[in-house]
């Protein structure tokens, strides 16, 4: 995969996968993600561990993932589901949050698990087009992710989103210490009442 530098505001393409399109799209969402976590030390980036991660979303029926391009260059994506009624995502937030904050119907809240741009992107508002891309039409109440507390300008930007912090998770044994975000999308009759960031 090349590395070319895009110009500033780069005129990308995006398209739109869901379940039926996992198997088309897993390549290209691991390649990316080895090429953006090159180099870490994180012991959940290895390829063979992000595969799990996709294809645990990925098998969700209403899994929905965004990818850009620039030309004939992939640029990144981001993905996601809907929280259904047996999601464990809220039960290690701490503090613990209400039964009426919690409780999931499978069309109340969107989880975006992984938003991802490649290097000679980033900086070219790449991110929060493919972010705001995603999340355009969708007929969720919020949406929610989770974002590593150490990584204090990630979730710095994911507030000026839109995104409220909620507590901080370590969803499963050997993962980080996170940060559970929030943002309203639209509020409870459907009036939209997340504006579209500019970041």
């Amino acid at each position: 995969m090349t590395s070319p530098t895009p110009p500033a505001g780069p005129a990308l393409r995006f398209r739109h996968h869901g379940h039926r399109d996992a198997a088309l799209i897993r390549d290209l969402l691991l390649d990316i993600h080895d090429e953006v976590y090159e180099g870490s030390d994180d012991p959940l980036a290895g390829r063979e561990a992000f595969a799990g991660f996709v294809d645990h979303w990925s098998a969700h029926a209403g899994f929905a993932c965004v990818t850009a391009h620039d030309g004939d260059q992939p640029v990144g994506y981001a993905y996601g589901a809907p929280l259904g009624p047996g999601t464990r995502w809220w039960a290690k937030v701490t503090p613990a949050l209400s039964d009426d904050f919690t409780a999931e119907s499978g069309a109340r809240t969107f989880a975006l698990s992984e938003l991802m741009v490649r290097a000679p992107w980033r900086g070219t508002g790449a991110a929060v087009r493919v972010h705001d891309t995603l999340l355009a039409g969708r007929r969720e109440q919020r949406v929610t992710l989770l974002v590593h507390q150490a990584h204090v300008r990630v979730h710095d930007l994911y507030q000026i989103w839109g995104y409220v912090a909620v507590g901080g998770v370590v969803p499963f044994e050997g993962a980080p210490d996170l940060l559970a975000m929030v943002r309203t999308l639209q509020a409870p009759g459907g009036q939209g009442s997340a504006g579209t960031s500019s970041a």
